[in-house]
């Protein structure tokens, strides 16, 4: 390895939340919605999350599946608890 050349980095960032829950749903400013701070399993719920979001854009209506991941849960104090957060990974 004394000879080896580093050709390239690369890094793999994490977008986690203080609940390591994702953000899903409508945020503060009206029709911009938000579907982030999956982790690293974010290509698992792809599907679902998905789906759900897409109902939302058609309906204007959250989906009572990705309600509690709402965007202004942590300004309201109600972030997802531990034990439901734990089942998403």
């Amino acid at each position: 390895l004394a000879n080896a050349r580093a050709m390239r980095q690369w890094a793999g960032l994490c977008d986690m939340t203080p609940d390591s829950s994702p953000i899903l749903g409508e945020s503060e400013v009206p029709g911009f919605l938000l579907m982030s701070g999956m982790g690293t399993w974010g290509f698992k719920g792809a599907p679902v999350f998905g789906q759900t979001m897409a109902e939302l854009l058609a309906t204007g209506r959250t989906p009572e599946l990705i309600r509690p991941f709402a965007p202004t849960r942590f300004r309201e104090d109600r972030m997802v608890p531990d034990a439901a957060s734990a089942g998403t990974h």
